[in-house]
């Protein structure tokens, strides 16, 4: 896409350049010879006609690359927004997590400690369990 556009745009400047040319070869015709005028009047107008053409067109794919671009930076921009919410997501998650640590340790204490006890207890009705047989 972007090569087209470039390769329209040489053409556009040789063109134009053409025109320029044509110009003045129009303009240093001797005007006593009415060939030469005629010929170079023709010249002029053909020149003049492909330049209006390929200046419609190199407008048309300048609004239309104008127009691809303005829908990346929207599509990007969409991208970023949903980045950022992300992100702020996160950062919300992180910080409640971080809230959370101390009753998650104090839970995990507890939890051992009952394990702890519960295992010591199983272990004294096991040995009353042999001292007794």
């Amino acid at each position: 896409d972007v090569r087209k556009f470039k390769e329209t745009r040489k053409h556009f400047e040789r063109v134009r350049e053409d025109v320029e040319i044509a110009q003045v070869k129009n303009a240093q015709a001797p005007r006593t010879k009415a060939h030469e005028v005629e010929e170079a009047t023709c010249a002029l107008s053909v020149a003049r006609k492909c330049f209006r053409h390929l200046a419609l067109d190199y407008v048309l794919q300048l609004q239309i690359n104008v127009f691809q671009a303005k829908k990346k930076f929207e599509i990007l921009d969409a991208m970023l927004s949903f980045m950022r919410a992300q992100y702020s997501l996160f950062q919300q998650g992180y910080r409640r997590l971080e809230e959370a640590d101390p009753y998650m340790k104090k839970l995990a204490a507890e939890f051992l400690s009952q394990m702890l006890f519960d295992q010591a207890q199983h272990s004294v009705k096991q040995q009353l369990q042999h001292f007794i047989k």
